[in-house]
């Protein structure tokens, strides 16, 4: 018969869904504190097997003890699915405008149409507001703690502001590129490696925060 610890935070672990460090940091509290309440117990007279089901018993039925620390995880992958956004659209900049200019280095310039500065216009404002919203979702699920309960709302919110966001910059940037005239066989490469992939990774962490959510 499994050891009544053992059984219950491996219950509490298979209950539990978000990223790997905070998980493992929140059943090292648990296991903690039911080792203390087990000495304790058995300073007092049990007997080790009995004091670790006691313990077991007076620390909480594992869907309550799940429900709270799965906040704590929710929050953990919305903090972390937010500045994974703020990094990968925080060099976009650098790729459409001074630096390598990917919308306009093609081998057929259109850069010229009405269409492609309505496309330039729209992905700066857009990234200008994913930007924003990124540190707001920082700082709500930061600091903002402090000053009021927000858990899995917030965490929710962050999950389905980091998918539109995956959605909206990929296709509006190879519409921009396709706009200017279609860039040759290495820029699409440069897009894919530089847009593309990490806004992928982007959306990997946002459906993973919307699970622990």
């Amino acid at each position: 018969m499994a050891h009544p610890r053992s059984d219950y935070l491996a219950r509490l672990d298979a209950a539990l869904v978000g990223p790997g460090r905070t998980r493992r940091s929140l059943l090292r509290e648990a296991a903690d504190h039911l080792d203390d309440a087990t000495e304790a117990l058995v300073a007092t007279g049990y007997d080790e097997k009995s004091a670790a089901r006691r313990a077991v018993t007076d620390f909480g039925p594992v869907p309550d003890i799940a429900a709270s620390f799965q906040t704590t995880l929710a929050v953990a992958a919305s903090r972390r699915t937010a500045w994974l956004l703020l990094f990968v659209l925080g060099y976009q900049p650098l790729l459409w405008d001074s630096g390598l200019n990917l919308a306009s280095n093609t081998a057929e310039d259109r850069s010229g149409t009405w269409l492609f500065h309505l496309l330039d216009d729209t992905i700066e404002a857009g990234n200008w507001i994913i930007l924003a919203g990124a540190l707001l979702l920082l700082l709500a699920t930061g600091i903002g703690n402090r000053w009021w309960f927000n858990g899995r709302a917030t965490a929710r919110f962050a999950g389905a502001f980091a998918l539109a966001a995956t959605t909206f910059v990929p296709l509006t940037s190879v519409a921009m590129i396709v706009t200017a005239g279609g860039a040759d066989a290495g820029l699409w490469v440069l897009a894919l490696t530089l847009v593309v992939l990490p806004l992928a990774c982007v959306a990997v962490s946002a459906r993973r925060t919307l699970a622990a959510s």
